[in-house]
């Protein structure tokens, strides 16, 4: 329930302000943008009344789709223990852990969660934790700005297009320069040059079109040229790839939903951030440590929160709060039910089937843009309009993937599709795509 301000506190501010009402305060406002005869609104509704209206929009949506759409979020199998788990009481509320001597069991995930980050990127520190994948690049990249004290910006252009949005949004364009770099056959051209005046080089592995490629030799050449290295990883497939941080990233960046958390319609998710100890005091969010307390009983700890509001006051350089800790839980028990052989079957089985997937599609003469280099995900063309082909395929039962261009579908398949459900998938694209 809305509270308005006392008669006591509007005097005391009206004096403070040296104004007379609050219409004061908006003096500066032209008059032809005020509402002056309120929002044109519709009347209220009942409890009764509201619930029957959005079951009403609701029951318009085309549902229980099988999924073969990416683009960062995946139809990945997440075992009932993650949920179970996730939705008791203990991680429900234990948000925010600055009271250690009562928040002994959310420190601890915490620190297991960060722990098993550094494990699977290879990295030295882990933060604990961020909003979501695309929020943890702008916080990548500003990490490296602060430390390079540059301002260009070297992104693959094989990069998530909401991402570059949000990228786009949270780093000042007309104080740094952000270079988008094509990719070459859908790989980030290997000759490419870095110069002193760039403070960041930011890629994807996979890219947004699925295709891989081993970075060290780019990673080398832009280390060489003084530039942070920041590598925007897909956690699902960390048991199959070359780690990020053997590969010598400086920071490692993912979006977590495919680890502990479900679809959603899009969120909430999690993201990860890591990256090596030099570079502790610019990270972003929290640090969960462990300690000994005056008994020499293990214990953990708030360790670092360098760039908070609450702790620089007005050098912050983050606001990150509550973040998204519930979603870090599911990370972390996930991973933990999964294990070192289970993350491996998960990214094995997806690309063996994304395998089988693009064969058949050639068979039946699809041309597969990146079929030869991509993993999990990959292009498929379409010779009628990739908007008219994904709606048709609704009303097979299928989620066919994301538009790509004009006449082109990004396609994700992941270990959760049967044999019988690609089958399936590509006898209705066939159909659909040649009707």
């Amino acid at each position: 329930m809305f509270v308005p301000h006392s008669e006591i506190d509007l005097k005391k501010m009206f004096e403070e302000l040296s104004i007379s009402s609050l219409d004061d305060l908006f003096t500066h406002i032209p008059e032809t943008l005020k509402l002056n005869d309120g929002l044109n609104v519709p009347s209220t509704l009942s409890e009764l009344e509201a619930i029957s209206h959005f079951e009403d929009i609701e029951s318009k949506n085309t549902q229980n789709l099988i999924c073969f759409a990416g683009g960062g979020h995946y139809d990945v199998y997440l075992p009932h223990t993650v949920k179970t788990l996730t939705m008791r009481p203990e991680f429900m509320t234990s948000y925010t852990p600055y009271q250690a001597e009562i928040s002994q069991g959310i420190l601890q995930i915490l620190f297991e969660y960060q722990s098993l980050i550094c494990d699977l990127t290879d990295m030295e520190l882990a933060n604990a934790s961020l909003y979501d994948g695309a929020t943890s690049v702008a916080e990548a990249i500003s990490v490296a700005i602060n430390k390079t004290k540059r301002d260009g910006v070297v992104v693959s252009n094989g990069f998530n297009p909401n991402t570059k949005e949000v990228v786009n949004t949270l780093v000042d364009t007309k104080k740094f320069n952000i270079k988008y770099v094509d990719l070459v056959d859908y790989m980030f051209p290997e000759d490419y040059i870095f110069t002193d005046s760039d403070a960041a080089f930011v890629v994807s592995l996979p890219h947004y079109e699925g295709s891989a490629q081993d970075l060290t030799t780019i990673v080398q050449n832009a280390k060489a040229a003084g530039v942070i290295t920041i590598c925007y990883v897909d956690p699902s497939m960390l048991g199959i790839l070359k780690t990020p941080g053997s590969m010598g990233f400086d920071i490692v960046v993912a979006e977590g939903q495919s680890m502990g958390s479900p679809l959603s319609f899009g969120g909430p998710t999690v993201g990860w951030f890591a990256t090596k100890k030099e570079l502790a005091r610019l990270v972003p969010g929290r640090i969960i440590g462990e300690s000994r307390d005056a008994n020499h009983t293990k214990t953990y700890v708030m360790t670092l929160r360098a760039r908070e509001q609450d702790i620089r006051r007005e050098k912050a350089s983050s606001n990150i709060c509550t973040n998204q800790t519930l979603n870090a839980v599911g990370s972390t028990i996930h991973l933990s039910w999964l294990g070192p052989q289970g993350l491996y079957e998960i990214g094995y089985q997806a690309i063996q089937k994304s395998s089988y997937m693009k064969q058949q599609l050639i068979n039946l003469k699809f041309n597969i843009s990146n079929a030869h280099n991509s993993l999990r995900e990959f292009i498929v063309q379409t010779s009628r309009p990739a908007e008219e082909v994904i709606l048709e395929m609704g009303t097979k039962g299928f989620l066919a993937g994301i538009k790509y261009s004009d006449n082109e579908i990004l396609v994700a398949v992941t270990e959760k599709r049967t044999k019988d459900e690609i089958d399936n998938y590509v006898k209705s694209l066939n159909e659909v795509d040649n009707a």
